[in-house]
């Protein structure tokens, strides 16, 4: 029965950020290289599994430095509520290291030379599962440090999952995918952005110190349009450099579209509940994105 509850505590409604940026990566990829679909499968199965561990890591650190309680106007965690023990989640934890050490090994593997495997694996997937849990966890976690969990979702969901697996399907680098590498994390960085406008009060209160907490709501939902429109430029950007169809404009313009809506929507906000919807749409809009600049690369 307590499937449901660990279904929750990985909320896979912000799942999708793992893979949008690594399946766009991957139909600009094979429209330059043929791409191994296994390879593709291997980089989701990571990315899925670091981004759960996370999740659970946040679950657990949070309830152990107080900052999980019921003033948080967020959904409510399930160490909180009860339906899983501190022990229990420690387990997960470890479990869901291990399997991204291996899955991470087995991707590596296959998309590298061996001569590369030594120094990528032991430092790139090391540094992934380390920050995994440390975002909140640990004596210092660097989620509770002002700009420094903005600072990781652009690494990590933007140029590892952009610009890193790209390089792990084609063996290069390239400075206009590290354009659109940009243009994801700023997405990702402004979910997590209303994440922490949501919670600001509570986290102020309890010494996690957010953008947002240092900006103020008011400053932090200007943080939240430049990031957003920042991203919609670098995401034009790339389409300027790489056309391949009108299509592609037609699609990337409705999208921006309901991204300008949505920083619309986030700037008349009162109450910060509402804040949870626009977390999700964006996270949809984060998926579409992307689906919006490789859609053309598809042959």
């Amino acid at each position: 029965m307590k499937i449901k509850y660990w279904i929750r505590a990985a909320r896979i409604h912000t799942l999708p950020l793992s893979f949008s940026g690594i399946t766009l990566s991957f139909f600009i990829s094979q429209s330059r290289k043929n791409v191994s679909l296994i390879s593709y499968i291997l980089c989701v199965i990571t990315a899925l599994l670091l981004q759960i561990l996370a999740n659970f890591s946040n679950d657990y650190g949070d309830s152990i430095t107080g900052v999980d309680n019921y003033k948080r106007i967020g959904p409510k965690r399930t160490i909180q509520c009860g339906f899983i023990s501190l022990s229990e989640m420690k387990k997960a934890i470890f479990i869901f290291s291990v399997l991204s050490f291996f899955s991470g090994f087995f991707l590596l593997c296959k998309t590298l030379l061996w001569n590369h495997i030594f120094f990528i694996y032991f430092i790139g997937i090391f540094i992934c599962i380390y920050s995994s849990i440390r975002y909140s966890v640990g004596s210092h976690p660097y989620g509770y440090i002002i700009g420094m969990g903005d600072l990781f979702v652009m690494i990590f969901f933007g140029i590892f999952s952009v610009e890193g697996s790209y390089f792990l399907y084609t063996h290069t680098l390239c400075m206009d995918i590290f354009f659109l590498s940009l243009s994801v994390g700023f997405l990702n960085v402004g979910v997590l952005n209303i994440n922490n406008m949501r919670d600001l009060d509570n986290d102020y209160e309890n010494g996690k110190y957010t953008m947002s907490v240092w900006l103020g709501i008011k400053y932090a939902k200007l943080y939240h349009t430049f990031i957003i429109l920042i991203s919609i430029f670098l995401g034009g950007y790339f389409l300027f450099l790489n056309q391949k169809s009108v299509y592609q404009w037609i699609f990337f313009i409705s999208i921006s579209i309901f991204l300008i809506l949505h920083i619309l929507k986030i700037i008349l906000i009162k109450e910060k509940k509402l804040f949870n919807l626009e977390l999700k749409k964006l996270v949809i809009l984060i998926f579409l994105h992307g689906l919006s600049i490789g859609i053309g690369f598809l042959n």
